[in-house]
């Protein structure tokens, strides 16, 4: 006679710390559209435990297009109850994102965007501004060459400014733009994050000038990476200010240990000429208030978040400053970048 087959365990009497350290192996991803939803109890867990939810990556998810990943972004930030930490998003984060997590939490400390292009720099400095502990951040792939004037790299530097960790990278475009805006990003940097201790430039167009001036006013800088930074011309003098560094990677060595997919582009062959946009304003404008950086009271912020539950609503376009004030601030960078050239 057979031996009766063992019994089904009960899945959803698992103890819950033996749960919470199943779920904490688990993709952000795999949590919200998989683990939470087979049962009851493993719901509870899911949606009452705080620190599952200190780190939501929903970057390493494949990018499904018919899912409202915004969505899950809300849902797993909400179940942080205050206490997020990590955040990552590829592609789908918006502004309007950006803010909710602002009102959401002020434990923020590393935040990573990647190939995300719908938010402007003010929905950065909101975060900034109320997430005073952040000291690392990513935007990978979130700047092409078109739009390198889209985020003015030192207001981004005085909303997060004890920022420790910086990479800001893209892919090479083989065109030709005049150093004035190749070294626009690079300046940004050296002017306002004398604290990194680590900064990626995969990519960047930055010339030697604005690499010294980095290397200059950086003094605690150990690890510097400009692959692929092709008007980058490695001679004596960069070598000897790289020699204080821990860990230095050039424009030409290898790309096999990065982790995302690089080619270089180029344009069409009779195509229109490339423009840059927005175009660069005359940097004869005054600087701007406080307000104008993008930065709101903790109330406006509040509202922002409040209307982002309302998808009626565009978050981005609300508290913010006219586009003229905009263009003033930028003036003044590109004022502050044609001084250091001449």
């Amino acid at each position: 006679m057979a031996a009766p087959p063992p019994p089904v365990p009960n899945w959803a009497e698992l103890p819950d710390d033996a749960l919470l350290t199943v779920f904490e192996r688990l993709g952000s991803a795999d949590v919200l559209l998989g683990a939470s939803v087979v049962c009851r109890s493993w719901f509870r867990i899911a949606t009452r435990e705080p620190r599952l939810w200190r780190r939501v990556d929903l970057a390493d998810c494949c990018f499904d297009p018919t899912t409202d990943m915004e969505a899950m972004a809300r849902a797993a930030v909400d179940r942080a109850a205050g206490r997020l930490e990590h955040f990552a998003a590829d592609r789908f984060a918006t502004g309007k994102l950006l803010r909710y997590i602002a009102t959401r939490t002020n434990c923020l400390k590393s935040l990573c965007l990647l190939t995300c292009m719908d938010f402007r720099y003010k929905d950065l400095v909101v975060v900034g501004k109320r997430n005073p502990n952040l000291d690392e951040l990513e935007l990978t792939g979130c700047l092409p060459v078109r739009s390198i004037l889209k985020i003015p790299m030192e207001v981004i530097g005085r909303a997060f400014p004890h920022l420790k960790r910086f990479q800001l990278n893209n892919r090479w475009a083989n065109i030709e733009l005049d150093e004035f805006l190749d070294n626009y990003q690079a300046l940004g940097i050296s002017n306002s994050m004398p604290e990194l201790h680590s900064l990626q430039l995969f990519a960047n167009r930055l010339h030697n000038n604005a690499l010294h001036d980095i290397l200059d006013k950086c003094p605690h800088l150990e690890s510097l990476d400009i692959r692929q930074c092709f008007n980058i011309e490695v001679d004596a003098a960069l070598k000897a200010k790289c020699s204080r560094l821990k860990d230095a990677r050039f424009p030409k060595d290898s790309t096999k240990d990065y982790e995302y997919k690089t080619f270089t582009e180029s344009p069409m062959p009779g195509s229109l000429t490339f423009a840059i946009d927005p175009p660069p304003p005359p940097p004869n404008y005054g600087y701007p208030s406080s307000d104008e950086d993008g930065e709101c009271d903790d109330e406006d912020c509040e509202n922002d978040g409040n209307d982002s539950d309302d998808d009626g609503e565009d978050v981005e376009n609300q508290n913010e400053d006219s586009d003229d004030s905009d263009l003033e601030y930028l003036g003044h960078i590109m004022t502050h970048i044609a001084g250091f050239m001449v």
